[in-house]
């Protein structure tokens, strides 16, 4: 892996004809909102740019929707960019070893990053959209009022709307820079926080019933099993875990949400307690405050082990 900066990414990617986007499992705000806005980047420069998305966009982020829809072809292409990830394991990508070609990951993450051909890498950024606005820039990008509201989302999600421990100064002035290029923060607010369904009520209220306490009220968990979501939609259980976190007393918050396939955790700690090392152990990966894994078992066994790798110092 070649460690770069802004200028060879910006090289890497002008001198490549067709480029494919990935970005990691289970996209949030800040991935989507990079993924769109480096898509649109790249066809406002002439370039062919396709992205990999397994899924159908969640409810919130549909405003993405046209330069983001559910594609699994895997055009041939001349430079692959991985977004918001250190590792081809948490690629949105069953097989990663389809992907064939130079992969450039552009990531803020902890991690070596040593799996990828190069890296423009900045762990100390509060939101992959910050690389990719500082990317989109060098590459003399003009950022539209969509590409500027999807950025905006990236910053808002990977801060919690700026009350994280990884918000900075850059993180508020990026934002106030957006705002200046067309970005409306009523409207992504409205979209990313306020796009509940009555299916998404009725999955927190059942989570919320499951509510669990350990070590003196240092660990809270919450569950949500698989026939107490909408049969027709997963609940978008993101920020459930927000709740378990916000009690007096909790470090480390626990989510687990029962899918198809897997158990999805969503973990969230204050008090500076690391949950990306945490998720890293068990296969996941994120930020200290906040983390992510897909665990293949069942509810009480990734709720087993989760307790049984969560350590305090005293």
């Amino acid at each position: 892996m070649e460690k770069i900066g802004a200028d060879k990414a910006a090289a890497l990617i002008e001198a490549a004809g067709k480029i494919l986007l990935i970005g990691h499992t289970d996209p949030d705000g800040d991935c989507l909102g990079s993924l769109y806005a480096m898509k649109a980047g790249l066809i406002s420069s002439g370039k062919d740019a396709s992205v990999y998305l397994r899924k159908d966009l969640p409810l919130k982020y549909r405003f993405l929707s046209d330069e983001l829809q559910k594609n699994t072809g895997l055009p041939q292409c001349d430079l692959i960019v991985a977004l918001d990830t250190p590792q081809l394991k948490r690629l949105d990508i069953c097989d990663p070893a389809r992907l064939k070609g130079p992969i450039l990951a552009v990531d803020h993450h902890p991690g070596e990053h040593s799996e990828f051909f190069y890296a423009l890498w900045d762990d100390g950024k509060s939101a992959c959209a910050l690389l990719i606005k500082e990317l989109l820039q060098k590459m003399a990008v003009t950022i539209t009022p969509k590409m500027a509201d999807a950025l905006y989302a990236g910053i808002i999600t990977d801060t919690n709307s700026f009350v994280n421990q990884n918000t900075t100064r850059e993180a508020f002035l990026a934002a106030g820079e957006l705002m200046d290029l067309g970005a409306r923060p009523d409207a992504i607010a409205k979209y990313v926080y306020g796009s509940l369904t009555p299916g998404d009520i009725s999955a927190l209220s059942k989570a919320l019933s499951t509510l669990e306490l350990y070590d003196r009220g240092r660990i809270a968990v919450l569950s949500l099993k698989r026939e107490w979501q909408d049969e027709n939609n997963d609940a978008d259980t993101e920020l459930f875990v927000n709740y378990a976190r916000n009690l007096i007393g909790t470090e480390v918050a626990v989510m687990l949400t029962e899918t198809k396939e897997s158990v999805r955790v969503n973990l969230r700690s204050k008090n500076g307690y690391d949950v990306s090392a945490l998720a890293r152990k068990l296969g996941g990966g994120g930020h200290k405050p906040a983390a992510g894994i897909r665990m293949k078992c069942s509810l009480e066994e990734a709720k087993k082990l989760l307790l049984e790798n969560i350590k305090f110092d005293d």
